[in-house]
């Protein structure tokens, strides 16, 4: 019975911190979404996409938004493409 109860602790813990890790990189985007904040980092990922390329701007975007790679990947193709992120 006590490691039935260890393993259910276990678990919970660590979906526990799944869902603490998600709710933290949601809350970061979120403050990133203000009109200044997305067109300085539309600015800082077209800067970067010039200057290092674009997996350097993939890192940058993660890096400030704290979105997941294909995410990042996708919004720095619409940004490279139209100037926009959505």
């Amino acid at each position: 019975m006590t490691v039935i109860t260890a393993l259910v602790i276990g678990v919970v813990g660590g979906v526990m911190l799944i869902v603490a890790q998600y709710l933290r990189r949601r809350a970061l985007r979120m403050t990133d979404r203000g009109v200044a904040g997305r067109v300085a980092l539309h600015a800082e990922v077209m800067d970067t996409l010039d200057r290092d390329g674009w997996i350097a701007s993939v890192k940058i975007y993660r890096k400030r938004t704290g979105a997941g790679l294909l995410e990042a990947h996708e919004a720095v193709s619409r940004i490279a493409r139209d100037g926009t992120e959505e």
